[in-house]
């Protein structure tokens, strides 16, 4: 069945009963709706009862004039697109009411970071479900006033033109909050959305839950809350090392692993920011743009720029094998010296990245119990042990006498394991020179029985 009007506004080819076409015809009815056909439920005898005063005080005070196309407006419908004009954003109850919350908020918190957000959050919950539900002591003029201009606007441009504007006012109005609220959270916006986009969404976000909580009176408003921290949590990023935790939220959980093409582009990647800015400038969204790999499936592998650190630690572990091999002609307690030296060296000069290794390993132990998965530790872990059980066996030591040391275990390999984790939390968390490092290392080994020579 037809459904498009045809030049005389109804729809055009219209056929079964009666019932069907009337239904349809008021269905077009409805979707062309104007503001004055809306309105048109006000009478003179409804405002004279409501005010007390004249019908021709009211004739006096709105004259009929041309309403949308060719219709003329009738007085009352003059008196109701006065009220709709009537609220601006500089003179709404709402705007000012989340504007002052926002003040309080500044002027009182003295809690920083995402948990700033989540206060904000919570103390918008209150404004925007009590103008939604008409409890806020304005009937719920805000949104009864946006609801309305929003089903007329397609037909009627002068509404739209003045939601539109209205919508703007609002934006700019929250605009220099936001961006304080920013500054005061530690956090900014990720590319490609600037301050307008952002608040425009908020307000996008708010309106969206206001409509729900009009229409179902047992929606819980904390839906409202929920929403806010959404768009923080989707638009926003932290601006320090620890930014990415946003991918954390954004990522789906059971998403499928990256193609070993987009873990190849991964790695590139880091090791590019790597190597022009040093582990600090290394954070998801930035390894997500070079990459190509969106943040969300980023995050579903790596959730943090931690776990990324694996990807730099592995590339200088292979450089640490590469000078192992070639000192392979050096005497086995001369060999494992140079390799802790060199192993001290390269963890005391990427400090910060040692320190987001370790956070990775403890993270994933504290989540889930599991081990993380670092191949480069586990070849420091390989090479260690080896160049150990080399120089006990250079030594002549009876593999298994009691000269070995008792926590050497499974051919030194747990020996090698906490050695590895000591030269990680001595290089992160002090100001030990790699010698002095190494030097601390190589009197524990000999203290246990392992006899090391250094090479310097």
């Amino acid at each position: 069945m037809a459904d498009n009007p045809g030049s005389d506004g109804a729809p055009a080819g219209a056929r079964g009963t009666a019932r069907e076409r009337l239904r349809l015809a008021a269905r077009h009815l409805l979707t062309t709706a104007t503001l004055d056909d809306l309105t048109s439920f006000i009478t003179v005898r409804r405002l004279t009862e409501d005010t007390g005063l004249s019908s021709g005080a009211i004739y006096s005070a709105f004259a009929p004039d041309s309403g949308v196309g060719r219709r003329t407006r009738s007085a009352p419908q003059a008196a109701a697109r006065a009220a709709f004009w009537s609220l601006q954003a500089e003179t709404d109850v709402l705007v000012h009411s989340v504007q002052a919350l926002f003040d309080a908020a500044v002027a009182d918190g003295e809690v920083e970071g995402f948990e700033f957000i989540e206060g904000i959050a919570d103390l918008l919950t209150g404004p925007v479900n009590d103008s939604a539900r008409g409890t806020d002591g304005e009937d719920g003029w805000s949104y009864t006033q946006l609801f309305l201009g929003a089903a007329v606007s397609l037909h009627d441009p002068e509404v739209a033109q003045f939601l539109t504007a209205s919508l703007d006012d609002y934006d700019g109005v929250y605009m220099p909050a936001v961006e304080l609220l920013l500054q005061l959270s530690g956090r900014e916006l990720v590319d490609g959305v600037d301050l307008r986009r952002f608040c425009q969404m908020l307000v996008v976000a708010a309106d969206g839950c206001a409509l729900r909580l009009r229409v179902d009176p047992d929606l819980d408003p904390s839906i409202i809350r929920h929403m806010y921290l959404a768009v923080w949590i989707a638009m926003t990023r932290r601006t320090d090392a620890r930014d990415d935790q946003l991918g954390h939220r954004l990522a789906i959980g059971g998403q499928r692993p990256l193609a070993p093409e987009q873990l190849d582009e991964v790695r590139q990647a880091v090791l590019r920011v790597h190597g022009r800015a040093g582990w600090p400038a290394v954070n998801l969204a930035k390894v997500a743009q070079l990459s190509s790999v969106p943040d969300s499936r980023l995050a579903g592998q790596y959730p943090s720029r931690h776990d990324l650190s694996v990807l730099v630690w592995e590339d200088l572990v292979t450089g640490l094998d590469r000078r192992d091999g070639a000192r392979s002609t050096l005497v086995p307690s001369v060999r494992l010296g140079a390799l802790v030296e060199d192993l001290c060296d390269t963890a005391c000069s990427e400090r910060a990245l040692t320190a987001s290794l370790l956070i990775a390993h403890l993270h994933a132990r504290t989540n889930s119990g599991a081990v993380h998965e670092d191949p480069g530790s586990e070849r420091v872990v390989e090479l260690l042990a080896s160049a150990i059980l080399a120089t006990a066996e250079a030594a002549g030591v009876d593999l298994s006498g009691p000269e070995v040391p008792t926590a050497a275990g499974d051919d030194f390999r747990v020996m090698a394991r906490a050695t590895l984790d000591l030269v990680l939390l001595r290089a992160s968390t002090s100001t030990m020179s790699g010698e002095e490092l190494a030097s601390m290392i190589v009197d524990g080994m000999v203290g246990s029985g392992v006899v090391v020579d250094p090479l310097r």
